[in-house]
């Protein structure tokens, strides 16, 4: 869907299973961030109503593009309809593929609209091949090649999803928050719920190590890792290899579709595809 007008302003909005999260970008720089909880219940007027604050919070009334990934199909409508009340202009609602990004998917549409914006993102940080790690609800771990083309990639559990299926999979393992506070190999759980601390953190970060190395191994080089997601700075102290943290890597994703629809790739030009 196209655009209406340059963009000046630009609310990008990131619907997640866990958190919905919004960006405010103004002459091409972020201005205002906000974060909101997912809530499959809530109607469209009743999301609608908080984002106009936030806007008015940042002195606007409306703005001239509204750009939207969502993960959460029931919510897909919903925020079409709020980012159509607040926006001078259409809502661009991405998905795969284009917009500079070739990707190597089947179907191609049913990879998430906010892997792919993690894609575009790092890629055009890095201009050659990366390999993206998102650690939040899910942890994905996702290749890139060194055209920009988006080659697949893993999906695993993430630290809160490791907790729960303990305590909802057991008789007498309690719900104990994930942690990665003060971690080290040498960290033994003394009790229950250090036991479980323990295990889903090593789990958490062994299984990025291994992901990373095998993605690297299937690249061919040992490529940049760019991480980003709710537990992307916690977790970064605690692999063995270099990374980037850059934790609004989906909304500006999503700028970089806006861009491309409007003839302003920032992608190298060995990636540019459909749009």
């Amino acid at each position: 869907m196209a655009l209406g007008v340059p963009l000046d302003s630009l609310l990008a909005i990131d619907v997640g299973n866990t958190h919905i999260k919004l960006g405010l970008r103004q002459d091409g720089q972020w201005s205002h961030e906000w974060r909101m909880s997912t809530d499959v219940r809530r109607t469209a007027d009743e999301y609608r109503q908080p984002l106009k604050g936030f806007l008015a919070e940042a002195g606007f009334d409306v703005v001239d593009n509204v750009v939207l990934a969502s993960v959460v199909p029931l919510l897909t409508p919903a925020f079409v309809r709020v980012g159509e009340a607040l926006s001078e202009g259409k809502v661009l609602e991405v998905s795969p593929p284009g917009y500079g990004m070739e990707v190597s998917y089947a179907p191609p549409d049913s990879l998430g609209a906010d892997r792919f914006a993690n894609a575009l993102a790092a890629f055009a940080l890095v201009q050659r091949a990366v390999v993206v790690v998102d650690v939040g609800t899910t942890t994905t771990v996702d290749a890139v090649s060194a055209t920009g083309r988006f080659m697949g990639g893993a999906i695993a559990p993430g630290p809160h999803f490791m907790a729960q299926a303990l305590a909802e999979g057991t008789a007498r393992l309690p719900m104990i928050p994930p942690s990665l506070t003060q971690l080290t190999d040498a960290t033994l759980g003394g009790a229950t719920h250090e036991a479980i601390q323990v295990g889903v953190a090593q789990t958490l970060v062994g299984s990025v190590d291994r992901l990373v190395r095998r993605t690297w191994r299937l690249l061919g080089a040992e490529c940049p890792v760019v991480l980003t997601g709710g537990w992307g700075a916690r977790l970064a102290p605690h692999l063995d290899f270099p990374v980037e943290v850059v934790p609004r890597l989906t909304l500006e994703g999503l700028a970089i579709c806006a861009d491309h629809v409007l003839g302003r790739s920032r992608l190298a030009p060995a990636a540019k595809g459909g749009g």
